[in-house]
């Protein structure tokens, strides 16, 4: 007589890697510039350690898929949003103090140079003699902090200091003298006057 087969129960099992396994994303696009000799490059590249130990994995998402409740399968609510809900909160402002912290380790008054060199490109906008100039479109865009601008905006929020640095410029008021801790010209390291004669 034969034995009673056992019925086999196969578990769930998750994908695991060698250690120091990475996944890779690599973007990049390259043109010449209006000097016609010098190339202009950006690349993107995306590094993820990819999992080699089952602690690694968050415990949520294995329930995703699993016959348990878990939180990854919790039903949402239109029009209601929690803390945890993402937010879009990128701001050029944020850019902004991350040049100011390099300038300011630097030794370097970093708020002081930011505002002198935004309100000098509010009185002087970047030009550029080609109409398609991509680095010109991106400059012109991320130096400009009125594309921060709400219509509400009062003083005590953070990107107001810019916008009013910004304006100042445009208003012809002496940048040099409003901002003057700062001991470096910023805009001449990336700019240089454009004769319009």
């Amino acid at each position: 007589m034969d034995p009673p087969s056992e019925s086999l129960h196969r578990n769930k099992r998750q994908l695991l890697f060698p250690n120091s396994t990475l996944l890779q994303f690599n973007a990049g696009i390259g043109f010449p510039s209006t000097t016609k000799n010098v190339n202009v490059n950006y690349a993107f590249q995306a590094n993820f350690q990819l999992p080699w130990n089952r602690t690694q994995i968050p415990f949520d998402i294995l329930e995703a898929n699993s016959g348990y409740v878990g939180t990854a399968r919790k039903k949402r609510e239109l029009g209601i949003k929690d803390e945890t809900s993402y937010k879009d909160d990128a701001k050029l402002f944020h850019f902004y103090k991350l040049v100011e912290g390099v300038l300011n380790s630097s030794g370097y008054s970093g708020h002081s140079c930011v505002l002198q060199t935004l309100c000098q490109l509010g009185a002087e906008p970047l030009h550029s003699e080609d109409e398609e100039d991509l680095l010109h479109e991106m400059a012109s865009f991320v130096l400009n902090p009125m594309n921060d601008a709400s219509h509400t905006i009062t003083e005590e929020e953070e990107v107001y200091s810019y916008i009013k640095a910004y304006k100042d410029g445009q208003n012809h008021k002496p940048c040099t003298k409003l901002y003057d801790t700062c001991s470096i010209s910023l805009i001449d390291l990336f700019t240089r006057i454009h004769d319009t004669s």
